[in-house]
């Protein structure tokens, strides 16, 4: 795979082992609240306010905090301090793998230079779309808002890699669910998943445990996700004047032909497969 994570990165190059990257996600984890935990924390915001931006910011695409300060949760000046507060505690793996003593400290420089330079090709500002893919206009917005609504919805972080022609299902793939696009030309965006990055969607979407998921269920948190995504962007191609509708997730998707979205994500395993009608 060649979009990664500094996590994985790290365990390529023989740096640290899988556990360690684990110990410390886990440590990352308690150590760097949401901005919504934070403005709870700190009195600004109740439990019940923040379930109901999050709930907002499916149907709009805007940042927590400022989605917070339109509905009238948080003020300008609150957000600032919220968001200052939350920079100066953030734990980057990085530093996790150091405090753990894996990492040894004058070491990690040069293995953060090596990784920049390593995934270079993928901080790209404009996404570069084939030949048959460039004037379905969906295809961008669904690529392009796929790591910020991972992580607004699931706290999923996830990096978008290559656009290559399909020539076969992922190996990976237990779930696949699709969703079409119709309007002058029509898209179909099948997300392929393994069972772990599926049932984090699922928790995410019904709020249960893993104990408490119905094998059904795991699917449908994958489709609600789409739905999620889709909508927005559907939204924003509306925006530009064009007219396009989104359908119902489709369970019985059949990855067939079209082109293959690799992505990195945080849980699991996933990929975005793209074909047009």
């Amino acid at each position: 795979m060649g979009v990664k994570f500094l996590g994985q990165f790290l365990i390529d190059q023989g740096e640290v082992d899988a556990s360690h990257v684990r110990e410390a996600l886990e440590r990352m984890e308690d150590a760097n609240p949401t901005l919504g935990e934070l403005a709870i924390r700190h009195g600004y915001m109740t439990q019940r306010d923040a379930a109901q931006v999050s709930a907002a910011q499916r149907n709009e695409d805007l940042p927590f905090g400022d989605m917070a300060v339109e509905m009238g949760f948080l003020t300008s000046e609150e957000l600032v301090e919220v968001l200052q507060r939350q920079s100066t505690q953030r734990l980057p793996v990085g530093e996790a793998l150091v405090q753990l003593g894996y990492i040894e400290p004058d070491r990690l420089g040069t293995l953060l230079d090596a990784y920049k330079a390593d995934q270079a090709a993928y901080d790209v500002v404009e996404l570069d779309l084939p030949d048959g893919l460039v004037n379905h206009r969906a295809t961008k917005y669904f690529v392009e808002l796929l790591p910020r609504f991972l992580t607004r919805v699931a706290r999923i972080e996830a990096k978008v890699g290559g656009i290559e022609a399909f020539t076969a299902p992922p190996d990976f793939a237990e779930v696949c669910v699709s969703v079409h696009v119709t309007g002058v030309r029509g898209l179909e965006v099948a997300l392929a998943a393994d069972n772990d990055f599926a049932e984090a969607l699922a928790m995410a979407t019904s709020g249960l445990a893993p104990s408490d998921l119905e094998p059904e269920m795991v699917a449908d948190g994958v489709g609600e996700f789409l739905n999620v995504l889709g909508g927005n962007a559907v939204s924003a191609v509306t925006q530009e004047g064009l007219r396009v509708e989104l359908g119902p997730p489709d369970y019985d998707a059949r990855l067939a032909d079209g082109w293959i979205v690799e992505l990195a994500v945080g849980t699991g395993r996933a990929a975005l497969v793209l074909s047009t009608f």
